[in-house]
Parts: C-alpha cells; sequence; structure tokens
C-alpha cells in the first residue's frame, strides 16, 4: 500500500509495508509538470487483465493477489502497488519510462488522494512562489 504526498513542485509516493520489498521500491518522486491526470478506481488496477508481458520488468506479481513494481501495459511500463482494485488510483504521466503510477492508497480514500493531486497540478505555479524570485536568482 502507498500514500501520497504532494510538495510544490513534486508528487512523492511513499511505499509502505513489505510493498518496498515487493515493489523494489520505496519511494517515487514524480515532478508535478510531469503529471497529467489523476484517475480513481482505473481500469489498470484490475492488473490481471492489463498486464501484458509478465516476465518483463522488476518487481513482483503474483496473479489475482498482488502487482507491485515496474510492469509492462500495453502502452508501456508503469509502476504499480496494488493489491485491491477498489483502493487504487492511477497518476497518468508524461514520461517515456513511466507510463502510470497505479497504487493502492492507506491513508486516505482514493478520491481524496486524487482531489488533492488534480488540485496540485491544477495550480499555476508563480514566479513569485519561487525562494530567491526577488533578487534574480532561480532557485
Amino acid at each position: 500500500m502507498a500514500s501520497i504526498e504532494i510538495t510544490r513542485d513534486e508528487l512523492v509516493v511513499r511505499i509502505h509495508g513489505w510493498d518496498k520489498v515487493l515493489a523494489m521500491r520505496s519511494t517515487l518522486r514524480i515532478p508535478l509538470s510531469r503529471v497529467r491526470a489523476a484517475r480513481v478506481r482505473p481500469k489498470e488496477a484490475n492488473f490481471d487483465d492489463v498486464i501484458v508481458e509478465t516476465w518483463r520488468g522488476v518487481g513482483t506479481y503474483v496473479p489475482h493477489k498482488i502487482a507491485a513494481g515496474l510492469i509492462y501495459l500495453a502502452d508501456g511500463p508503469s509502476f504499480y502497488d496494488v493489491r485491491n482494485p477498489a483502493r487504487a488510483i492511477a497518476v497518468d504521466l508524461d514520461r517515456e519510462n513511466m507510463r502510470h503510477v497505479v497504487v493502492q492508497i492507506d491513508n486516505e480514500t482514493p478520491e481524496e488522494a486524487v482531489r488533492r493531486i488534480t488540485a496540485a497540478i491544477a495550480a499555476p505555479v508563480s514566479i513569485a512562489s519561487r525562494p530567491n524570485a526577488a533578487n534574480g536568482i532561480d532557485g
């Protein structure tokens, strides 16, 4: 299972418990500029229906049980940490090396997580909100 954290310019996905071992990853850091959309209970969460190459990738796939780690779908590689598709969200990315992040949320409802992500990617980043913007230093 995972939790979502949003900073000023990043979406941080933290993997919890044994899923860190199964996914071979504990944290994903994604620039908000690369996030295109977030969806509740996406069709990709039903991993048995969408995984095209079970032998490729890094992580764990047990049919009908869990998909964790880098998994290959028809549209390219995606990161998964899903046991229960009803608690999952998908984050669609503008990246060649990863098309989606599909994770089961454990500390809030999937609807709340998607609302927060959608609000973060819709919020414009102004130059005045950057540190050192007043003195012309881009930090």
